[in-house]
């Protein structure tokens, strides 16, 4: 395998590690307040919901981009611009992006609860950083009652009307959040955008067991038809949670903060990325995470850094996101009428993973533009026609004439 496609399958985890890395305590329901199992229940449906949607995106992605180039993506970023996205959207405009994120058994108010809760407790990490940012750019006024749902999610600002100004705001902004690793998810301002859903993420971590830079030493890769190149391969012998089974290994890297861990899913010689990909359904998933057992493994990965952008409208449309791309309701996030869909949503993302650790970055862009209307006929001068210059009160005709050539002076 080339390493640009065997590096694919030890992204799966980054962005769903937060409850992967170990297993999860099962508690005795008959000892919880109902208020205690409540909460529960809607975080089990928000992780499970969110590992459905990562899945069923990730495969959709590959369809689209292929297995001969990286491919990346951080679901989480994704769901939760688009959860940013539904809380402005109304009746079956929501209806379908919650649908299409797996939340539809939840209401609005229980995934921003929870949504802020995960967010807290990112900030809370004691090792390394993890930190995700959500905000609303708009031209038009934006509603109080809008605002006050995402308090605690995100922030709210207005859109400079010059278009150069507004990119530069929304650019600098995920820069900031991304340290610098995402300079860009805004190349034009037109004149019927309304507005921009943005949200960032940002990771960077040690591992709990660092490799030795120097036992790092080029190493032949291969490429799916055989050929080989020299690429740097981190090695180290170690105590890790090991799977393996008839179609692939596995290993999880545990991170300081032994919560997140990066997962590589290796296929076997006689599998490949496209093989592998079959069995990455969520029923499997959750049966692999009960498999992990401590082994000593000896391993050897290389070193890998490269980023990518993603348009994700027909990820999203084949997810079930199909009519807000061309009419959606967007009335709980705009004081005025304007008709509006969504027409475009970006992903760009950015990965390092060496002897110390990872650093990566994800940024989405929702971008909702203005409805045109719909004309009742079409008319295009493009042959010789005749004008005239008319006083619409008297009929007096001003000025008679013709076109032949437009462009003669």
């Amino acid at each position: 395998m080339s390493y640009k496609r065997k590096t694919l399958m030890t992204l799966i985890l980054l962005l769903l590690m937060a409850g992967c890395g170990r297993e999860t305590e099962i508690l005795d329901r008959s000892k919880e307040s109902p208020k205690q199992r409540s909460s529960s229940n809607i975080e089990q449906s928000f992780a499970e919901g969110e590992q459905k949607f990562a899945l069923a995106l990730f495969h959709e992605i590959i369809k689209q981009e292929g297995t001969s180039e990286n491919v990346l993506i951080s679901p989480y970023s994704v769901q939760q611009a688009l959860a940013m996205t539904a809380n402005g959207a109304r009746g079956d405009s929501r209806t379908e992006i919650l649908d299409t994120l797996y939340l539809h058994q939840m209401n609005i108010s229980d995934i921003n609860k929870t949504s802020k809760s995960l967010l807290q407790s990112f900030r809370s990490l004691p090792n390394g950083e993890l930190s995700a940012a959500n905000s609303v750019w708009s031209k038009r006024e934006i509603k109080k009652s809008f605002i006050d749902r995402i308090t605690g999610l995100g922030n709210a600002y207005q859109l400079d009307q010059d278009p150069k100004q507004a990119a530069d705001q929304v650019n600098g902004w995920v820069s900031k959040k991304t340290k610098g690793r995402i300079d860009r998810i805004i190349d034009d301002v037109g004149p019927d955008i309304l507005a921009y859903i943005i949200n960032t993420v940002y990771f960077k971590e040690s591992w709990k067991e660092e490799f030795d830079q120097h036992l790092t030493v080029d190493q032949p890769f291969y490429s799916p038809a055989g050929s080989a190149k020299k690429h740097p391969m981190m090695t180290q012998t170690n105590r890790f949670p090991y799977l393996q089974n008839k179609h692939f290994q596995a290993v999880k890297l545990p991170y300081k903060d032994e919560r997140l861990s990066l997962a590589v899913f290796l296929p076997e010689k006689t599998e490949n990325l496209q093989s592998f990909l079959k069995r990455l359904t969520y029923q499997n998933w959750r049966r692999w995470q009960a498999g992990w057992k401590m082994k000593q493994v000896e391993l050897k990965l290389p070193k890998f850094s490269f980023e990518t952008e993603a348009i994700l409208n027909t990820p999203l449309k084949k997810l079930g996101m199909r009519t807000v791309f061309q009419q959606a309701d967007f009335s709980n996030l705009f004081a005025g009428k304007d008709e509006a869909y969504i027409n475009e949503v970006k992903h760009n993302t950015f990965i390092k993973v060496n002897e110390a650790g990872t650093e990566a970055a994800a940024a989405t862009k929702v971008e909702i533009v203005e409805s045109a209307s719909v004309p009742d006929v079409v008319m295009t001068a493009d042959r010789p026609f005749y004008f005239a210059v008319m006083d619409e009160k008297t009929g007096i005709i001003l000025f008679l004439g013709s076109v032949v050539d437009p462009a003669k002076d």
